[in-house]
């Protein structure tokens, strides 16, 4: 598996000691969320960090690489074991085969967003509007208009 030279630069971003402080800087408290920062939330629940899509992405590919070496690992230490206690060629080749699968394991790829869903089975009513493509659909935090908590329609 080649080994890559990045480093997540992660440093410490906004820190909101309330929900209702995050609220009331609206859209404006996620666009300090740039690459590379962790945001803070405290809540009477608990404490949430939030990070930027991208480095959501990177952090979840550099954990599934984890697992899959982890796993990888214990293939190849159960080879050792059966050629330590047994050291015939065919456990010696077991084992340089398990080294060498290890080796070769393929990075996975980190991904930039999630792709679109698209529904099964899809029973379409005339009447409704649907809209599939998502740069057709509205974005609250990125229009000039958007609902508060209350349900009340209020301009940006």
């Amino acid at each position: 598996m080649p080994i890559t030279n990045k480093k997540f630069r992660l440093r410490s971003g906004a820190n909101w000691t309330s929900f209702e402080k995050f609220r009331l800087q609206g859209a404006e408290a996620l666009s300090s969320i740039a690459n590379g920062v962790i945001a803070t939330l405290q809540t009477k629940t608990g404490q949430y960090r939030i990070i930027e899509e991208r480095d959501f992405q990177a952090m979840y590919g550099l954990a599934r690489d984890v697992d899959r070496l982890r796993g990888g690992l214990r293939v190849v230490i159960l080879a050792v074991r059966a050629a330590q206690k047994h050291p015939d060629p065919e456990n010696l080749n077991l084992l340089a085969e398990a080294v060498a699968m290890l080796g070769d394991m393929p990075e996975l790829p980190n991904r930039n967003s999630f792709d679109g869903l698209v529904p099964e089975n899809f029973d379409l009513d005339e009447d409704d509007e649907v809209m599939l493509d998502s740069d057709e659909i509205e974005r609250p935090l990125q229009s000039e208009s958007a609902i508060d908590f209350d349900g009340r329609f209020e301009r940006v």
